[in-house]
């Protein structure tokens, strides 16, 4: 015992003791702190766990450094080297004593106010109540690859693409678009948090295996407002019957939502190889700012056709990257229109419920001024898909400006993180006179598309409706040009808008504008921002000579001339009036 009593007397000399109690008294006041302040910052659960466990893997190293050292007013000493005559037992002990009563009083005043906020926190209340979207809104998120191989990503991004499809052909459901929901792929955001940020109240994951010609999908409904799982299952099955997994799901989530199943009438076989190729082409268009990857799109549809004729989708497909080329390659709209046609004509006869082909042939009626073929084929594309983002917006382009508004509005709800879509709700707004309405969208639209030079000319010209001349010409820093033609497009639009209000400069940005004309990789819209920049500078009859061109390789992006706020000093030349009268859609009756 004696031996026993020993040691606790050299623990206290040493201060061993008092040090082990500052230790736990820092540690707890640290994770009031972290308890207090985690939430502010997201800090993870796991944050917490780790603290606490390395503070105690640290405990028993701080209680051996107490033990061989000493503090002293010369600092920290070996033990073995203070005399006993300078022994400062009770200097130290009385200092650690004073530190130890102030850690606990900051841990007291930490955990007390934990206690309070926590206990009144109507702001909190306030804030989740609020929080009520309709029980008929759902996100479908991009599903996670789990087969091991990343390139596989195509394929469990397309699966889920055509999933949120099959989900959107049902009236019962507002199903926010594929576009928008690819946003949140590896999000660490709850289900709540992506809940609120869309408006709606339920969130579809999931993950798909794929091996050799099977695949295994689990699917999970969590409803946003509680944070709970409303159903989840697994799917085992070959690779041929994908199409009947996805209804399955489809109808499984419909009697959980409690709403009527759209039925879609008995699902195909599809070829693998075929089904395959078509994955790889949406993958390649969805992501596509330049003709070479459409390009490489409409070659695995060709040969996905050559494998399964039948096979609708890989029809539909084919029609939009035709359609595709014609914006974004040297290949003229009249020669591509037939071709968009035929396609989207031969997968509605294979499939009479294939909304992309509507969409499609749509988009055909509209540019070759068939606008009320094309109405008719925007309102069967709804009905069939009430969420279908694009088709809204194609409808749009056939109404009114009012209606026309209200049907963007619509798209942009269901697909707000898409720059088409927002660019074509700031464009309404611009032609109702509404200027200030169209900066919102557009300064989405180029945080959302950053690299397009595009986007920061339909700012700029916007800030320049509304004589904030500084802000047009910032909106070209706001962009992030990737390429060197979009380089260029921005460096001209700067150079540009400083010179409509520094004429010392014109010369120099009307140079870069030649310049800009001569390259061999210009496409349309670009084109676009060339005319936009001429007549910034008042060079209507440039613009004039090359807006006829310009609206006939892409007929949509005149529909709106009569109105548009960009063409105001030229609507009084007789050749302006011809083309209004040739695109304009807005102002012909509907």
């Amino acid at each position: 015992m004696a031996g026993k009593h020993g040691f606790l007397k050299e623990l206290q000399r040493r201060n061993v003791l008092r040090a082990g109690a500052l230790y736990a008294g820092i540690v707890w006041a640290l994770a009031q702190g972290i308890a207090q302040l985690g939430p502010l910052f997201d800090a993870p659960n796991w944050a917490m766990r780790a603290f606490v466990i390395a503070c105690i893997i640290g405990f028993p190293f701080w209680l051996a450094f107490a033990w061989f050292y000493e503090f002293t007013p010369q600092g920290f000493r070996r033990e073995s080297e203070v005399a006993p005559n300078e022994s400062i037992t009770l200097s130290t002990g009385r200092k650690l004593d004073f530190a130890i009563i102030g850690v606990l009083i900051v841990a007291v005043v930490l955990l007390a106010s934990g206690y309070f906020v926590h206990r009144d926190a109507p702001a909190a209340t306030v804030t989740a109540s609020a929080f009520n979207p309709s029980a008929d809104t759902l996100v479908v998120l991009p599903f996670a690859n789990v087969s091991g191989d990343a390139s596989q990503e195509y394929f469990s991004d397309g699966i889920t693409e055509e999933l949120t499809n099959a989900l959107g052909q049902n009236a019962g459901l507002r199903v926010i678009a594929w576009d928008t929901a690819a946003h949140y792929r590896d999000s660490r955001k709850s289900a709540t948090e992506i809940g609120k940020t869309l408006g709606v109240a339920n969130v579809l994951t999931g993950k798909i295996q794929r091996q050799l010609d099977q695949v295994r999908v689990i699917v999970e409904l969590v409803n946003t407002r509680t944070g709970f799982q409303v159903w989840a299952n697994h799917y085992d099955d070959s690779l041929a019957n994908v199409f009947q997994v996805q209804d399955e799901i489809s109808t499984a989530i419909a009697g959980a939502l409690k709403v009527k199943f759209a039925s879609l009438g008995s699902a195909p076989t599809v070829n693998p190889q075929a089904h395959d190729l078509v994955l790889k082409s949406r993958a390649l268009m969805d992501k596509a700012r330049t003709a070479a990857p459409i390009e490489q799109a409409r070659k695995l549809l060709e040969h996905a056709i050559a494998i399964d004729p039948g096979y609708a989708a890989a029809h539909a497909g084919l029609a939009r990257a035709w359609n595709d080329l014609a914006v974004f390659s040297t290949l003229p709209i009249k020669d591509a229109l037939p071709r968009v046609r035929a396609e989207a004509t031969r997968a509605l006869a294979l499939d009479p419920r294939n909304v992309a082909a509507l969409v499609q042939l749509g988009n055909a009626d509209e540019a070759d001024g068939n606008l009320g073929k094309a109405k008719v084929e925007y309102e069967q594309a709804l009905a069939l898909d009430p969420s279908n983002a694009g088709a809204h917006s194609g409808y749009a382009n056939v109404l009114p400006l009012k209606p026309g508004l209200e049907q963007y509005q619509q798209a942009v709800q269901l697909d707000p993180d898409n720059a088409g879509a927002q660019n074509n709700l700031a464009t309404a707004e611009l032609d109702l006179g509404e200027y200030a309405q169209a900066l919102a969208p557009f300064h989405v639209m180029l945080q959302l598309d950053p690299h397009s030079a595009d986007s920061a000319f339909e700012l700029a010209m916007t800030d320049a409706l509304l004589h904030r001349d500084t802000d047009a010409v910032s909106a070209f820093d706001l962009a992030e040009p990737d390429t060197e033609l979009a380089r260029a497009l921005v460096a001209s639009g700067r150079l540009t808008y400083q010179s409509v209000h520094d004429p010392a400069l014109r010369q120099q940005a009307l140079a870069t504008i030649q310049a800009l004309r001569r390259r061999q990789d210009l496409d349309q819209y670009s084109m676009y921002d060339i005319i936009q920049l001429y007549l910034a500078l008042g060079e209507n009859k440039i613009a004039l000579d090359l807006l006829p061109h310009n609206c006939a390789a892409l007929p949509v992006g005149c529909n709106d001339l009569s109105v548009n706020p960009l063409f105001v000093s030229l609507r009084g030349d007789a050749r302006f009036q011809a083309l209004i009268k040739q695109y304009d859609t807005v102002s012909k009756p509907q």
